[in-house]
């Protein structure tokens, strides 16, 4: 029971997203969030909890272990783009070709990505605005998303972009080597 007169407005026009209320001592133990992986913003983050969670998807592709949110929660196509490219990862190298020092790179630039977006207020430019009617400009911080056709900021060879993983996937070709 409410005391207070309230109001929920929700627009999702991408159709991503629901609501329900419910105090907030459940929301653990619904069946969504216990599926969910580690939040790579929360300080149990670390190196070893990131290397356990790729385990279990050793031999696929890191572009798609990074979007599975079972494995860990929050990164979106934007964020996994941005991180595998300052990590000079390819999105179709499997996790097991990745060397853990490789992995310690991309595990500190997942954390400093997502920060870089909740600093500059999201990367969503379209639909989205804050409450105070602010769109983020996350964007204007990217590296490869949306850059298709300039050229990179690290070595000046042209962004290109396909698909990986089902999803329009941003990659420098010079910075982030197919292996085969």
């Amino acid at each position: 029971e409410f005391k207070y007169e309230s109001k929920l407005f929700f627009n999702d026009q991408r159709k991503f997203g629901w609501v329900k209320l419910l105090p907030t001592s459940e929301i653990k133990n619904l069946p969504f969030f216990k599926k969910v992986g580690p939040e790579p913003l929360e300080k149990e983050f670390t190196f070893k909890v990131f290397s356990e969670r790729l385990q279990r998807r050793k031999n696929s592709m890191a572009k798609a272990v990074l979007l599975d949110q079972s494995v860990l929660a929050g990164l979106g196509n934007i964020y996994v783009d941005e991180a595998l490219h300052t990590s000079k990862i390819h999105p179709e190298t499997r996790i097991t070709e990745i060397s853990t020092p490789k992995l310690k790179i991309l595990h500190g630039e997942i954390i400093k990505v997502l920060q870089i977006s909740i600093d500059s207020g999201g990367s969503t430019d379209k639909n989205y605005v804050d409450a105070e009617g602010k769109k983020g400009s996350f964007l204007t911080f990217a590296n490869v998303f949306r850059r298709e056709g300039l050229p990179c900021n690290s070595c000046g060879t042209e962004i290109i972009k396909t698909r990986v993983a089902g999803r329009g996937t941003h990659t420098c070709p010079s910075c982030q080597k197919v292996k085969r």
